[in-house]
This record gives structure tokens, sequence and C-alpha cells, in this order.
């Protein structure tokens, strides 16, 4: 019995945690694709201090950056992306919108990794094999290290720049360290483009716990699914696995690979938790046009799946085989797929393999503590999981980090929303905080409808998936992302105007 509590515990937390990664990092750290090939940077390294706030420790890592300045004009701007969980090549490949706005403004463009991912390992290879090395990896020495960042390009890189304005950009918990910059910085940030960025998903927030599938349920159910037909493929799932002659059919019908093959009736948690990551996944890169970042993905995929579920299946195999038709969609949308390995404790799971696969799980076992979990009906159509308890999240941290002497006192529930603000942000100023409505992320997003609070601008993208508007342009774009982008630039150059006005008042 021991056994199965520790398994559902395993199941349940390494599920919460893998969704909190940004999509765009999912496709690992050596599978990099450019969507038109005319990204091109400069790879440069900066020396920052492994504690920015400490006067005693004096040792200094490398911090990679990305730098072009083909469009750069002497006291034009910097557009500078705040690195998040993920080598630095994902996001300078997948956020065009920076790209696309260099031209126009004559600005550099800046992309800094966030330490302990990709090429910044502070500790090289022992970055991640002793928790007294590990313990530097935090969201606050990374804005540190962005704040000597800014630094170093307008005082020592980038000619003409002292008093260039800096505009941040980021997206999902890049886009809440792109707005805490400005809020933590603001005489070194000028503004700030937060996208998809879930700033009120900590502990204390009153964020419901199960809002993101919630939204994700209401995603799939608005693009033609039946819910009735959804939840009869888990029921279909559970009494298959109970016989050997089900088993085998599931491992048939799913094409299986041999490494997570069905073989006893619980193993049909892991079967139903990789159809779960694959739905909440698909409704995240929920785009209006075809993508491969995660896998190769048709427009709108969301509706496309939702054709295989629009009524309830007549038996449990025809059930069973809506469920089949989902995942393989997103899994396998190209048929290239000979199989399907969907035993996480064997297998990638759809979340992939990050540059550093332990990096953004010891965060979120410290100070990125954000409670995620299903309630089954009428919330959403998966099962319960809920509630999210910070002893059973403890409890995994601790054995996911057993080898490097992880104690559940790092679990710091109340960290984030404690350094940034859990609920309200009355020092911010200068931000676009953008979400979108088909993105689960959106239920912690700074606010559910369009307002405008002084210079902070929160907009929603109804048509709009995991931080759409990061993305560069294209021709299936829709005209709403067009008018958000457009609202973004105006706002962009008013805070560079505002800039350029203070450095002739106080020069």
């Amino acid at each position: 019995m021991k056994i199965l509590i520790s398994l559902a515990i395993l199941l349940a937390t390494t599920h919460a945690f893998t969704r909190l990664q940004d999509p765009v990092t999912q496709k690992g750290p050596q599978k990099f694709e450019k969507a038109d090939g005319k990204y091109k940077y400069e790879e440069g390294y900066l020396k920052a201090p492994i504690d920015h706030f400490s006067f005693t420790n004096d040792y200094e890592f490398d911090l990679r950056y990305f730098l072009n300045t083909d469009n750069y004009e002497s006291g034009g701007p910097i557009l500078f992306y705040t690195g998040n969980e993920g080598s630095l090549e994902a996001f300078a490949e997948n956020t065009g919108f920076m790209w696309d706005l260099a031209p126009e403004l004559k600005a550099a463009v800046v992309f800094v990794e966030h330490r302990f991912y990709g090429k910044s390992q502070p500790f090289k290879n022992q970055s991640y094999t002793d928790i007294r090395n590990l313990g530097y990896l935090s969201s606050q020495q990374a804005l540190a290290d962005f704040a000597l960042s800014v630094q170093f390009f307008r005082n020592e890189k980038i000619k003409g720049a002292k008093n260039s304005a800096v505009i941040a950009f980021g997206g999902s918990y890049g886009g809440m360290l792109s707005a805490w910059f400005r809020i933590k910085y603001p005489h070194i940030v000028d503004g700030a483009i937060a996208a998809s960025a879930p700033v009120f998903w900590f502990t204390d927030s009153n964020i419901p716990e199960d809002v993101y599938d919630f939204i994700v349920t209401r995603a799939f159910l608005d693009s033609g699914c039946n819910r009735k037909a959804v939840e009869k493929g888990w029921i279909a799932l559970d009494e298959l696995t109970k016989t050997d002659s089900g088993r085998q059919y599931l491992n048939v019908l799913y094409k299986l690979d041999p490494k997570s093959k069905l073989e006893n009736k619980d193993d049909v948690a892991f079967l139903k938790q990789y159809i779960r990551e694959s739905m909440e996944a698909m409704a995240m890169v929920n785009y209006p046009y075809p993508t491969s970042f995660l896998s190769s993905l048709p427009s709108w995929p969301v509706k496309e799946a939702c054709k295989f579920a629009s009524q309830p299946g007549k038996s449990q195999e025809e059930s069973a085989e809506q469920l089949y038709n989902i995942v393989n969609l997103y899994y396998n949308y190209t048929g290239d797929k000979s199989t399907h390995c969907a035993n996480a404790a064997k297998c990638d799971s759809a979340y992939g393999s990050l540059g550093d696969p332990l990096g953004w799980p010891f965060q979120t076992c410290t100070e990125m503590v954000m409670p995620l979990c299903g309630s089954g009906y009428p919330n959403d159509f998966f099962w319960k999981d809920c509630p999210f308890t910070t002893e059973k999240y403890a409890e995994f941290c601790k054995q996911t980090f057993a080898q490097i002497s992880y104690n559940k006192t790092l679990l710091r529930p109340l960290a984030g929303g404690r350094a940034f603000g859990a609920t309200s942000l009355p020092s911010a100023s200068n931000i676009v905080f953008s979400n979108g409505y088909l993105d689960p992320w959106s239920g912690g997003g700074y606010d559910h409808s369009d307002k405008v609070q002084g210079s902070v601008i929160s907009v929603i993208l109804k048509q709009g998936a995991h931080h759409y508007d990061l993305r560069g342009a294209h021709p299936q774009d829709t005209e709403e992302v067009k008018k958000v982008r457009a609202m973004e630039t105006a706002a962009i150059k008013k805070w560079i105007k505002e800039k350029a006005r203070n450095v002739r008042r106080y020069n």
C-alpha cells in the first residue's frame, strides 16, 4: 500500500511541476529550430558574481548572452530578453516580436541567459551536484544578473548606449522576470512587456488551485470537444486495464513502447497522465498556424483534436480510441513516430527535456511554489488530484533531490509572494501584461480583463495561447494579435521618449 501511495504522490507532483515550464524550451538542449533562419546574433559571456547580496564571496562565473546590433544606431534602445528556464537559443529563436521591432526602433537586441541554465553554469559540471552550489539558483539572483548585464551593455559592449532606453521582454516565467525587473530596478529598465506571466500564482495569491485545468477544459469544449466523450475515455481506460485482454488491446492501440507496456491495472495512471499532459500542452500552443517547437502541430491544434471527440464513444474501445487519436495528434501529427513511450519514469514526458532538467524543479521546490491540480467535474474533465498540499509536495522534492541533501525546510511556499507581491503590484509602472484567454496560465495573470491602471496595461487576447504576442509576425496571425502588438509597440515608443526626456532633464 505504501508503494502505491508513493507512486500516486510521484505522479501527481511530477505532473505539477512539469507544467510549470515554458513551452519554447521543450525541444531540449540540442534541438533548436529557427523558424525562418534570419535571426543572427553574437554569442558572448560576461563575468557575474555568484552572490550579488554578499560582500564576503567574490566567486564569479561566465554568464552567456546573445547580441545583435545590425539595426542599432547610437543612442537607440536596447531590447532586452530576460532569459528563463532553458537554453538561450530557444528564446532567441521564438521571440520574433523583438526581432521585428529592431529595424523600426533602430534597436540593439539582447538575450541574457538565466543562471544555471544552458551554458551559464556557475560551477560547470558541479552546478547540480551540491545543494551549496544549487542554492544560488533563484529569481532574485537572476534579476541582479540582468541588472549587471544592462550596465555592461550600456557602458562597455554597445557604443553610444550609455543613455539608451532599456525595454525588457519575457514570456511565461521570463514574463514574470521582465515585470519584476522593471519593478525592482526602475532606474535600469524603462519598461517591460510581460507576456503570459503568472505573477499571482503563489501559495498566498488566492488563485484557485484548479483553474489551470478549468481553462484547459474550457479551451477544448469551446473547440468542439464533447465533455462526456473525454470523461468516458478515462473510464474506459480504467476498465480496460483491469483485464489482460484489455491491457493488450491498449498496448496495441496506443503503440506503446516496450518500456511502457501496460502490465497491471495500476499502470493506467501513467497512460492517463501521458494523455493529460498532451492535452494541457496543446492548450498552451493553440496557435492559428502550424508550429513545431513543442512537436509538429497543425494550426488550431485543439480544434483539430476535438474532431476525434465530438460525440461520446459507443463502447469502451471506441472511447479509448478517441483519446488515442488526441494524444497521437500531439505527439505524432506527422506520422513519423512508430511507438509511444508513455511512462514518465522511463521516458520523456510531454514536456521533454529542458536544457537543465532539474533546474526548474529545484526552483519550484524552493521559491517558485505554484499550487495547481485538477478537481474533476464540474471544474474540468480530468480526475480529482486536488488538494495541492505543501506537505505532499515537499516529500516529492525531498525524493527528487535526495542525492544533494535537500531537506523540506528549503520549500518556502510564501517566498515568491513575499519577494514580489502575491496579490498586487503597487509599485509597478510602464508594464504591459498580456495574457491569452486560451492559455491555462492566464488564471494566474495580472488581470483577467483589459485594463489600464496608470502606466500599467492589462490586455487579454481572446484568441491567444501562451505568449502568442511575443512570436514573430506570421501570415496567418489573427487581427487581434496584430492590434495587441501595435499597442505594445506604441507603449514601447512612449517609454523610449520618456527616457530621452529624462536624460535631457538631468544631464
